[in-house]
């Protein structure tokens, strides 16, 4: 296991400076590299920000901000690994587009100890996970999962979970809306949180399966097509 890894698995995240290669080059460099699809760009950039669902399938384009989540939640094996390497940071550095990092293991104590029936829904509860408008080329059917499992290993985005929950009429579907807006409520709340402000050639690695992670408002340069200012690669790895 490349040293790097292994330092993301102990502490949750690393940021690490002047990384000047390729991102896919240098993702391969230190691990196996995340890929849905066997003919689709393994590596995702995320610059312009539009309103067009179709045009722009990622919701992180679309968005000055990011809540909190983890990646490829739909999948039954999410990557284990979220690069971030920034190409070009926003122009109000660093007071936007800052990465956030929340490490969950003050949170889940809080809830083993506070909040014992809540941490229980989660784990044994399967909440629906649907993705973007490009949801069917990866899943024929909406997946469901729970957000904590037997491992402690988290997936969550609540906005790809709240759209699939209809309360109207269902007071069970109620309490599931109720329970993911706690979880992330509580999770702002008691979890360590680290902001990291990516300069140019900066990369974040997050523990995909033990962090959540999220993005403060970036600049939007041109209000008409929404178009952001950062620019960043995001690579995967499993």
């Amino acid at each position: 296991m490349h040293p790097v890894i292994e330092e993301v698995l102990a502490r949750g995240f690393v940021h690490l400076p002047d990384v000047t290669i390729d991102t896919l080059v240098f993702a391969e460099s230190i691990g196996t590299v995340f890929r849905p699809l066997a003919d689709e760009n393994p590596i995702v950039t995320m610059k312009i920000e539009g309103n067009d669902i179709d045009k722009t399938p990622y919701a992180s384009c679309r968005t000055p901000a990011l809540s909190l989540h983890t990646d490829y939640a739909t999948f039954p094996s999410p990557p284990r690994f979220t690069i971030t390497h920034c190409i070009e940071p926003d122009p109000e550095f660093p007071g936007r587009g800052v990465s956030i990092v929340l490490l969950l293991r003050a949170a889940i104590q809080h809830f083993e100890k506070n909040e014992r029936a809540l941490l229980g829904l989660l784990k044994s509860e399967v909440f629906p996970f649907c993705r973007n408008a490009e949801h069917e080329l990866y899943h024929s059917t909406v997946p469901a999962f729970a957000i904590l499992d037997v491992e402690g290993r988290v997936r969550f985005d609540r906005t790809l979970i709240l759209p699939h929950l209809d309360p109207a009429g269902d007071a069970r579907k109620a309490d599931l809306i109720d329970a993911v807006l706690r979880f992330e409520t509580l999770c702002n709340e008691h979890a360590e949180r680290f902001d990291i402000a990516l300069d140019r050639h900066e990369v974040l690695i997050v523990d995909n399966r033990r962090v959540l992670h999220s993005r403060n408002e970036c600049t939007v340069r041109n209000e008409g097509t929404r178009q952001l200012s950062r620019e960043v690669n995001i690579a995967f790895l499993e």
